[in-house]
């Protein structure tokens, strides 16, 4: 895993195989998108509901070139269902995020589409022209 992976609880300390877990869900989305730059997992439970007891949220934020997700689950009893649940959401947010960046010849669409975009360097006449100049297209 070369991503750096920021764990953190509230109200809560996590199990060693609970962190193991969460470390393999990132190994995973990092095979799905390469270019991650960081991960935030936040592990907290609000408060003891009086007749479903203990419930974990989970949160994973997502930093990416020019992007950032967001993932906030809501509650559930067990700790392992509400971390796949969170990740799983995460996943999909991902190759989402993957598919709308490329269209079907693998460009990017990042492109902004009034940025002016240099065609061809033919240099205009001096004659016309006091200085050089480059013609533009704007796509």
């Amino acid at each position: 895993m070369k991503i750096p992976l920021r764990i953190s609880t509230r109200k809560l300390i996590l199990s060693k195989p609970a962190i193991a877990n969460i470390k393999s869900k990132v190994e995973k989305l990092e095979q799905i998108y390469d270019h991650i730059i960081s991960c935030k997992v936040m592990v907290e439970t609000p408060h003891r509901h009086k007749n479903h007891g203990s419930l974990f949220n989970v949160s994973i934020d997502i930093s990416l070139p020019g992007a950032e997700l967001a993932v906030k689950r809501e509650a559930n009893e067990d700790v392992y269902v509400a971390i796949r649940d969170a990740f799983d959401v995460a996943r999909r947010q991902l190759l989402n995020y993957n598919r709308k960046r490329k269209d079907k010849t693998g460009r990017s669409l990042a492109k902004n589409i009034y940025e002016p975009e240099v065609v061809d360097l033919d240099v205009i006449e001096e004659d016309s022209y006091y200085n050089n100049s480059y013609e533009l297209d704007y796509i």
